[in-house]
């Protein structure tokens, strides 16, 4: 049986400074040692991928949330229109606000609040092999985690109007956030901002959809819609990332996730997508899904951004894209040089020392399609960059 990995619709989410691999801070309500120790493992997978200086706040709440109805409920808090935002009039979730002023805005309030369905039968162990009837807790909750980052929509349906930032603290009653609820001010999520159709039209441009219009529900439903950012496209092979628009809109699961039927387990990428089924197990974060968390904001392990030294300007990579082939160019010879290549979730698969030279040829072979980053270190430079293999 699968079931919606259901999360609430609001989103309240680089520069460069001297980033350090994230910790949380857990509070919990109504779990036992067993369910802290799967908190605790979920936490400590999304710690090895993303970078920030300000610790995420995480309260999770074990609770029967009226039978078993959905797995679990995300409140994101948020910030918009702090210092050094990416984008005005967007909401960003406050740990990602956090990450990025390298500042905490929220102090007194927690990050995000985790409504965990204690009606359901879960597994709490950590080696993903639930029972047949059984949901993975680790499973869920890395999917509602996500769901805090910053992988939410504000989008909502009301009759015939699709609208973006009209949810209120009325919407998921009786349950509420532990923090303040804003007002959303009727706009769009950092995720939303990323959001195109197939005709590569931007819906939240209100020049073309009017908010709270019939014509943005239309967009809502089409199953037409895509994630249009750079790094989840890398991480798609190049392709855009569909996201998930059924025909009649689902309040907490459409425009919230990415496609079910085109991410299937198989495929690596399923943890974002709305359902999981028993005895599925996820507990290795997608290439997709750090795509799209890097495209509004996060710092992901390592360090995806292009940072380089000011006085070497001079490195060629080719071909970029490449089949497994390419060559490091830096057009003047170099001492006591090392290449480290990373794919997207953080894990090293190549890495030599080089003396006395200015052109390197490489051989990725047999890796899978997809971005990584290429490191280059040498006692005048430290440089990453982006590389696609197709």
């Amino acid at each position: 049986m699968k079931k919606s990995i259901f999360s609430l619709q609001i989103c309240f989410f680089i520069s460069l400074f001297s980033y350090s691999q994230s910790t949380f801070t857990i509070t919990t309500s109504g779990t036992t040692p067993t369910i802290d120790s799967a908190i605790t493992y979920a936490t400590d997978i999304w710690g090895g991928h993303l970078l920030s200086n300000i610790p995420i706040k995480l309260n999770v709440i074990y609770t029967n949330l009226t039978g078993a109805g959905p797995l679990g409920i995300t409140f994101p808090n948020g910030r918009k229109d702090f210092t050094s935002a990416p984008q005005a009039s967007t909401w960003y979730a406050s740990c990602l606000a956090n990450a990025i002023s390298n500042t905490e805005l929220n102090i007194g309030e927690v990050d995000m609040d985790i409504y965990m369905n204690s009606a359901n039968n879960y597994y709490f162990g950590l080696d993903a092999n639930p029972g047949s009837n059984q949901y993975d807790f680790v499973s869920v909750l890395l999917h509602e985690i996500a769901h805090g980052l910053g992988m939410i929509s504000s989008s909502s349906v009301n009759s015939n109007e699709g609208s973006f930032g009209l949810i209120d603290s009325t919407s998921f009653a009786p349950l509420y956030p532990t923090f303040p609820f804003p007002s959303l001010d009727e706009l769009p999520t950092a995720l939303d901002r990323l959001i195109i159709n197939g005709s590569m039209q931007v819906i939240t441009d209100t020049n073309i959809f009017a908010n709270i219009s019939l014509a943005l529900k239309n967009q809502f439903e089409s199953n037409d819609l895509f994630f249009n950012g750079f790094h989840s496209t890398f991480a798609n092979n190049g392709n855009l990332v569909k996201v998930y628009a059924p025909s009649t809109f689902e309040s907490g699961s459409s425009i919230n996730h990415i496609d079910e039927s085109s991410f299937p387990v198989s495929s690596g990428n399923s943890m974002i997508t709305p359902f999981i089924s028993n005895g599925e197990a996820n507990h290795q974060v997608g290439d997709i899904l750090l795509g799209l968390l890097n495209d509004i904001g996060w710092n992901i392990y390592p360090l995806t951004d292009v940072s380089q030294n000011n006085n070497f300007q001079n490195l060629s990579i080719y071909p970029n894209p490449s089949n497994g082939k390419f060559n490091l160019d830096f057009n003047q010879e170099l001492d006591d040089l090392k290449v480290n290549v990373y794919d997207i979730t953080g894990k090293k698969v190549f890495s030599k020392n080089y003396n006395n030279t200015s052109n390197i040829g490489i051989d990725l072979f047999n890796r899978n399609k997809g971005v990584y980053i290429i490191e280059i270190i040498s006692k005048d430079i430290e440089i990453r960059r982006l590389l696609c293999l197709e």
